[in-house]
């Protein structure tokens, strides 16, 4: 017979690894925290707010229309024409439109103009021409004076259509500023 000697299991205890334990919030450390939090806040300073303002519209003149074309008016208010579009001297002279724009002094801003295909014409009897391809002087970007204003000039491209309907053809368009 045979015998199985029985020997008695030796366990040995250890302590339990010892698990994250959040330390109480020392209420100290919590306020410095939250100072420096307040003192970011608190230390913004606002700038003045900026604005534009229109003190001339944009104008493309007098023109026969032909056999159509287009007339750009660049930011000087120089016109030129392509096509068979005949300029006018008589009855209106083209202009850039122009904007004061006032703000923080010596600040920077960008100049969002229409995307093309946005902006058209009227002469309200149902008769239209599109206006594209709007430039700006300064461009893209600009720079408030020391007394916080610049002048913005802007022209653009009518295109005028084949035998277009005379008559006086009115629209608006936005100009947006924003600081940089």
């Amino acid at each position: 017979m045979s015998r199985t000697l029985m020997r008695p299991l030796k366990l040995s205890f250890t302590r339990p690894a010892k698990f994250f334990q959040p330390r109480p919030l020392r209420p100290l450390r919590a306020l410095r925290r939250w100072l420096a939090v307040a003192a970011c806040v608190l230390g913004a300073s606002a700038v003045q707010a900026q604005t534009i303002a229109n003190t001339g519209g944009l104008s493309f003149g007098s023109f026969v229309a032909g056999s159509g074309g287009t007339i750009a008016v660049a930011t000087n208010g120089g016109r030129s024409k392509t096509g068979g579009v005949m300029l006018v001297a008589q009855g209106g002279s083209s202009t850039a439109a122009q904007f004061i724009v006032s703000g923080t002094a010596n600040a920077t801003y960008v100049i969002t103009l229409p995307s093309d295909a946005t902006v058209a014409l009227s002469d309200g009897n149902g008769h239209s021409m599109a206006v594209n391809s709007f430039v700006s002087y300064p461009s893209a970007t600009g720079t408030l004076s020391g007394a916080g204003t610049q002048i913005l000039s802007v022209g653009a491209t009518l295109t005028v259509g084949n035998a277009q309907a005379p008559g006086s053809y009115t629209g608006s368009f936005p100009v947006t500023v924003n600081y940089n």
